[in-house]
């Protein structure tokens, strides 16, 4: 156990920021070592101490050299094969072992031996975590972290503080935005950003961001301050990292070229070399956009073709297709525009990064928009508003609401309306001033003025009078459907009967008709009685 140890202590200085050091220490215990087990062990460290130092193909290199010295020892085969997983998710493309013949599940089925083996567990499986988010494995981080609790073992003393940012990363792209604020909120009320920095450094990173998808931007520019003024004192895969998040951050709230800029100077020029693979797609996607948003199509076009290769890694597949989507459709080739599309929010459909997804399903919206699809485009700006006004992804629901109001204001009808203007439609046809709307629904007398005179247009109509006729005739909306007793409570919903009345009614509890409503909510994609009522009008 005396190898562990040292590692664990050697981890944290490497994590802290000197990488040098922990390097040269792992190289000295190396050359006194006899064991091939140990020399398995120190060479997969030195691999992720050089990993840590964005020496990626170095780290590669060694990793290998770390499995010739077959190992016997089930906890070192184990450890050399996580790490020879992690630099393969990291490696720069075209390097053999960019195509590592190492299988992720059955390496993370023998994480399971790594407890009882007297090692500390997390010190043992922290790089297969790595891995597994560096592959977009995003679920399995998880279920990684509850298998193997910190046991205390080993002296390591920031091992448990970094797995469980790694959790919190995984939370942050399946689009859990609640849970990365407390999962940070957590860390540093128990001081563990406060005695490591560069875990602070990037917990207000991985904020930075969760607050540039909630759209709020005074949170953005206070959080991108504190994690770039600490990622001036080291250069190591950890600041990287947490710059790009800033960057991304810059992205989501509309400042492209800031975005832009700061990745370039993070991410060590046009080849991006200092970042791993999947990061390298997503930053040539955003180099992408912001040329296209300048009007060089030409330099897009290069991005693009930087980007291109990286497809064939299915963790940045997602990125590449957007970004050859976004360049398809300046150059007004709708088709391959939506096919692209269309791959992309599969791709992150299947790692389940929800919130790339809905930036994929806007790309298809657009797609279809610009091949004269109208009504498709609209349901799917629709639904892809409602799902990220779901999530908390303020950012995704204005873009996507944003071009809902583009395309509704050119095609007109019900079917434009967004569930909160036919939430409001339905309410001024019951006959209700504007001031008792916006008291109802906790929104100013301005908003809902807004959105009248926005239905009153869509609808056609001159005055709030010749609103009803048409909530009650309009045309279907497509919705899942419910099942027997769910369309039973959306229909007296729609009769304006409270709980008490429907639980009467059907002979059931209250509390039943509550769980009843919560089905609905979730399986149309609504989050007021009032849309339930506008949904069932419309339907019927």
């Amino acid at each position: 156990m005396e190898l562990w140890e040292a590692v664990g202590a050697e981890w944290d200085r490497a994590v802290s920021g000197d990488v040098t050091t922990a390097f040269e220490t792992a190289s000295r215990l190396l050359d006194s070592s006899q064991s091939p087990d140990d020399r398995a062990v120190l060479l997969a460290f030195r691999a992720f101490c050089e990993l840590t130092g964005c020496d990626y193909l170095g780290g590669a290199q060694t990793a290998e050299a770390a499995a010739l010295e077959s190992p016997t020892g089930e906890l070192a085969r184990f450890y050399v094969d996580a790490v020879r997983l992690l630099a393969a998710g990291m490696v720069d493309q075209g390097t053999d072992a960019a195509t590592l013949p190492l299988s992720f599940d059955e390496v993370m089925a023998r994480s399971a031996a790594v407890l009882p083996l007297g090692a500390d567990a997390q010190l043992a499986v922290h790089p297969l975590i790595e891995a597994a988010m560096a592959t977009g494995r995003f679920v399995v981080v998880e279920q990684l972290v509850n298998a193997h609790p910190a046991t205390g073992v080993g002296s390591s003393t920031q091992v448990a503080t970094w797995v469980r940012l790694q959790v919190i990363r995984s939370q942050l792209f399946r689009g859990q935005l609640p849970d990365v604020g407390a999962g940070c909120a957590a860390l540093e009320s128990e001081g563990a950003l406060a005695r490591h920095p560069q875990a602070a450094m990037l917990a207000n990173a991985l904020l930075c961001y969760a607050a540039a998808q909630s759209g709020d931007r005074v949170e953005v520019d206070a959080r991108s301050t504190e994690v770039l003024a600490e990622a001036r004192r080291v250069g190591t895969y950890v600041q990287v990292g947490s710059c790009l998040l800033v960057a991304w951050s810059f992205s989501t709230i509309g400042q492209v070229q800031r975005a832009a800029a700061l990745l370039l100077g993070t991410a060590g020029g046009a080849g991006l070399v200092r970042i791993k693979t999947w990061d390298r797609a997503f930053g040539y996607e955003l180099l992408a956009s912001a040329a296209l948003q300048r009007g060089d199509l030409a330099a897009a076009r290069e991005w693009a073709g930087w980007a291109a290769p990286l497809a064939r890694y299915e963790v940045a597949a997602a990125a590449v297709e957007r970004t050859l989507s976004k360049v398809a459709a300046a150059e007004g080739d709708s088709g391959e525009a939506l096919a692209r599309a269309i791959r992309s929010a599969a791709h992150d459909s299947a790692t389940g990064s929800r919130i790339d997804e809905l930036r994929s399903r806007v790309l298809v919206a657009g797609a279809l928009a610009a091949r004269g699809e109208h009504g498709e485009a609209i349901a799917n700006l629709g639904e892809t508003a409602r799902e990220a006004e779901r999530l908390g992804a303020d950012a995704v629901r204005r873009e996507a609401s944003r071009e809902l109001r583009a395309l509704s204001d050119r095609r007109g009808g019900w079917e434009s309306l967004t569930d909160r203007e036919r939430e409001i439609a339905v309410l001024a046809a019951e006959g209700h001033s504007n001031r008792t709307i916006a008291s109802t629904l906790f929104i100013s007398d301005r908003t809902v003025q807004s959105h009248v005179s926005r239905a009153l247009r869509a609808l056609g109509v001159d005055s709030r009078t010749g609103i009803p006729s048409l909530v009650t005739t309009a045309t279907r909306i497509e919705a899942p459907p419910l099942t027997e007793r769910q369309q039973q409570v959306a229909r007296l919903v729609a009769c304006g009967m409270s709980n008490a009345a429907i639980a009467a009614e059907l002979g059931i509890s209250a509390k039943t008709v509550e769980k009843h409503l919560s089905g609905i909510f979730e399986r149309w994609g609504v989050s007021s009685r009032t849309a339930i009522a506008t949904r069932e009008l419309a339907r019927s």
